[in-house]
């Protein structure tokens, strides 16, 4: 079937036809011009992707001033050579208007732009990305490029030979450096049983256009060195796990062997007992069902980190278990009387709000947890970050919906940015994948396709219709911690809108009786001696929040 699409540079001295020494020429043997490195991959009988390319993007080097080069007579008899021997094959022609095909810097400079638009343009096929062709610095930008992460799945990178070359080799061969770089192992290092959609998205800091993504991650980087817990917060879907992913690959508390399956749970799987024979292990036979020695998360995250997601959910008697496990480094399986020791760094995450993970954990479990904490903001609070995360999900998204189908312009994109970026977006990441899926398969369906503005329509539709209400239930939670951390309002603001301050100010006055009322209760002493108003004021404070609602 022919899915794949072809990448290249075009061989100024190999292309169509290999050339002579005098590069004019083409070289003949026995009568024949010898086929260079374009028509080896696409028509080669030895080739694997022969009949297999339906689109090739050629990039070339364009002449300033319009002249004939060599690299454009190249071109030319390049595309009159496809055009005769394959009709149906679509061209798409990039030109470079660098100066030195030897410059690196030039070279990546072009590339980081063209090679995620052909990603996007593409965004369900596999891309052919041929290194034989051009200058040895084209070739190892490309290279470069691909083996540390920089171009998306699925992708191939090859290489051509020659047939004096092959020496039994087939005509096509795959490029592997093996170069274990840090993006690389953070897109494989995925908590396997906390994944989701959101988790398929790579936080990139040098993509980030808020001050305030800049700030958290500034501060993930040095939590990230340091063997003590950190607990992330934050709405569903607003990256933790990612984040948590992140913390790990930055940190010396990781064992590379383990990225693809290291250790994490989610606590609302399971009940207090299976958890903790998940987490401390267990020895044959302490229990129905124990028919082997079973060693527990906590022993494979000796010299790594656990990742604790939905901690709210852990029991109290596991909670001080784990007490003594974040404390002394050491724990015992269920059935065992020998103390085993395990230096693992932790990380939890929650979506609860402070109050309810306050009534949910002991008091003495969420100090030691939180002994760092990152909050993971809304994406309502950061809009600037919407367009490049769009990007990202909208690849993804094609990509396991394995639609061929999806032919979706640029200003359908930024139709959809700008309304996701007005939106209070309640699901967060999970609502942008929600819109994706839906404007694909509105725009990918073989019976009655919709236009790409009728498909954005659709998808967008798919957002949860309470989303009105979690932002204004959420707004007076977005000023107050603005106010904590002396930063502007610009974000909860937008253009042509208002914000109702009556809103904020019942919520901040109904959670300030709420605390003061629950302490008291707890303390065993009247609301008054805490603050300089009555009690019977603080329950009116409470009703009046109510009316938000």
């Amino acid at each position: 079937m022919r899915r794949r699409v072809l990448i290249s540079w075009i061989a100024v001295n190999n292309d169509p036809y290999e050339r002579d020494r005098a590069g004019s020429a083409f070289r003949l043997v026995d009568g024949s011009p010898v086929p260079g490195p374009t028509l080896t991959l696409l028509f080669d009988p030895d080739s694997l992707y022969a009949g297999c390319i339906s689109d090739f993007v050629l990039f070339y080097g364009r002449s300033p001033d319009g002249k004939e080069t060599r690299q454009s007579r190249a071109v030319s008899q390049t595309l009159e050579e496809l055009k005769t021997k394959d009709p149906s094959l679509r061209i798409h022609q990039e030109p470079w208007d660098g100066d030195d095909p030897t410059d690196h810097g030039q070279i990546f400079e072009f590339l980081k732009e063209r090679l995620p638009a052909v990603r996007r343009r593409f965004a369900d096929r596999e891309l052919i990305i041929h290194v034989s062709p051009g200058t040895p610095s084209m070739q190892t930008v490309l290279v470069l490029m691909g083996e540390t992460g920089f171009i998306d799945a699925p992708f191939s990178l090859v290489k051509s030979y020659r047939k004096e070359e092959r020496n039994g080799r087939p005509a096509v061969v795959p490029v592997r450096l093996g170069i274990d770089s840090y993006y690389k192992a953070y897109r494989a290092a995925r908590p396997s049983e906390t994944s989701s959609e959101d988790a398929a998205v790579v936080w990139d800091p040098a993509r980030f256009q808020s001050e305030h993504m800049r700030k958290i991650f500034d501060e993930a980087r040095r939590f990230a060195q340091l063997n003590v817990p950190v607990l992330l917060l934050g709405e569903r879907g607003t990256g933790k796990t990612t984040l948590a992913g992140w913390i790990r690959s930055h940190s010396p508390y990781r064992v590379p062997e383990r990225d693809v399956h290291w250790p994490a749970v989610a606590c609302g799987q399971y009940n207090p007992e299976t958890m903790r024979a998940e987490l401390f292990g267990y020895k044959r036979g302490s229990f129905t069902g124990a028919l082997k020695d079973h060693e527990g998360l906590l022993a494979l995250a000796h010299k790594d980190t656990l990742f604790l997601d939905e901690v709210g959910d852990v029991g109290r008697d596991l909670q001080r278990l784990l007490i003594k496990a974040v404390e002394e480094k050491s724990y015992m399986r269920l059935g065992d009387d020998r103390q085993l020791t395990s230096d693992f760094r932790l990380i939890s995450a929650t979506n609860l709000p402070d109050a309810k993970l306050r009534e949910r954990l002991d008091p003495d479990f969420l100090d030691r947890i939180s002994m760092l904490t990152l909050r993971m903001p809304p994406l309502r609070e950061i809009p600037e970050e919407i367009p490049w995360l769009w990007e990202m999900v909208f690849a993804q998204a094609s990509h396991r919906a394995r639609s061929g189908r999806v032919r979706f312009p640029a200003s359908a994109h930024r139709a959809i940015v700008n309304e996701l970026s007005r939106h209070p977006l309640p699901g967060n990441l999970r609502d942008l994948f929600r819109v994706a899926y839906r404007t694909i398969a509105a725009n990918a369906d073989r019976h009655s396709p919709l236009s790409p503005a009728a498909s954005s329509e659709y998808g967008l539709a798919g957002i949860d219709v309470s989303g009105a209400e979690a932002g204004a239930d959420s707004l007076p939670q977005s000023v107050a911690r603005a106010f904590a951390e002396s930063a502007s309002l610009d974000a909860l603001i937008q253009p042509g809108e208002t914000i109702k301050t009556k809103v904020v100010e019942r919520a901040l006055k109904g959670y300030l009786a709420d605390e003061l009322r629950r302490i008291a209760k707890k303390r065993g002493v009247s609301p008054e001696t805490l603050c300089d108003v009555t009690d019977r004021a603080l329950r009116e404070w409470s009703a009046s929040r109510e009316e938000n609602k």
